[in-house]
């Protein structure tokens, strides 16, 4: 009777002690702190990752005529252990304490990130915050986009002297690249004309300040949809001409629906000229 007491008393204690089946989740590594965060070469592909539900901190800097729109290609994205249909949110801001948000994007895949096509300035630092849902692998690459320019770093035009521009010419409809010029007239009021080698349809705004919100005129001193664009701006009234020896700026806007960086010869020469 005791034999068989202790032998019931085994089977018990062995079937308490099989352990129950545990899935242990991989920590995954994170690039960069906020104070130190990874540096991106623009151009060049790094590889890194996110930790388990992370964060990982990026630095890029643009180049000293590297003014323009730029992307993020987010390649061989890796995702364990998370929801594969969120993947990961990319943050890119333009101050070192992450706080001075340019714009948001998300990518659930490979992808490639434009950020609303904003321009950025030349010879400056910008700052990249991506975070998780699990743990993430990827391939990031910081590239130049097609347009040039930037509110702060205006392409300068020299008059009556063809400039080789390009832009990114994006969905009309809900984004739009932009490119940037600034040009300066000649010691007396005239009118201006602008000329350009667009094959693909393209707009303008022309404007009185260094801000790019001052319009000059939207009835006589903007562009008319086209390609092949050749208009001229006369001030505020039909002919009263642009002022003597004072500086405008020119903002180039893409007008297709068909995603395609469009290249261009652009010339603003006073009228007659």
């Amino acid at each position: 009777m005791i034999k068989i007491i202790y032998f019931i008393l085994f089977l018990f204690i062995g079937a308490c002690s099989v352990e129950e089946e545990t899935t242990t989740i991989p920590a995954g590594n994170s690039d960069g702190t906020a104070s130190a965060p990874a540096v991106l070469t623009v151009g060049t592909a790094l590889s890194g990752g996110i930790a388990y539900n992370g964060y990982s901190y990026y630095q890029f800097t643009t180049s000293a005529t590297g003014d323009g729109n730029y992307n993020l290609a987010i390649d061989s994205m890796v995702i364990t252990d998370g929801i594969t249909t969120y993947g990961v949110d990319t943050t890119l801001y333009s101050n070192s304490g992450f706080s001075n948000v340019v714009d948001y994007e998300s990518c659930a895949g490979s992808c490639t990130l434009n950020f609303d096509y904003d321009n950025l300035n030349a010879s400056t630092s910008y700052y990249l915050l991506l975070s998780g849902w699990g743990v993430v692998t990827y391939s990031l690459t910081v590239s130049k986009g097609g347009s040039e320019g930037s509110v702060a770093n205006p392409v300068e035009l020299t008059l009556a002297t063809a400039h080789s521009g390009t832009i990114d010419n994006i969905d009309g409809v809900l984004e739009d690249g932009y490119s940037y010029y600034k040009f300066t007239t000649a010691a007396s009021t005239d009118n201006y004309t602008l000329t350009m080698t667009n094959s693909d349809s393209l707009n303008c705004s022309l404007y009185s300040n260094a801000a790019f919100s001052n319009t000059v005129s939207s009835s006589y001193s903007d562009c008319t949809e086209a390609t092949n664009i050749t208009d001229t701006f006369t001030g505020t009234t039909s002919s009263g001409g642009l002022s003597a020896s004072t500086a405008y700026y020119l903002r180039i806007e893409g007008a297709t629906t068909t995603a395609k960086t469009t290249t261009y010869d652009i010339t603003v020469a006073a009228e007659g000229n």
